[in-house]
């Protein structure tokens, strides 16, 4: 089974929201998910940036993808 497969449409509107840098919507169950699916990375905060959610490849890949 593919993690396309897996992901519900609730999952791929959180996708696009940390695509768009709205990743502190996500809850943390969802958050998890997605990270535990290999789609989003947490980057830890500096001294120049909050803490954040970021696409990973794959993420990434999957977005462009669902927008054909």
């Amino acid at each position: 089974m593919t993690t396309s497969a897996k992901l519900s449409p609730k999952d791929y509107e959180n996708l696009a929201r940390v695509a768009q840098g709205q990743g502190t919507l996500l809850d943390d169950a969802c958050a998890a998910r997605l990270m535990a699916a290999g789609l989003i990375l947490k980057m830890d905060a500096s001294e120049v940036a909050a803490a954040s959610l970021q696409l990973t490849s794959a993420g990434l890949a999957l977005i462009r993808s669902s927008d054909q």
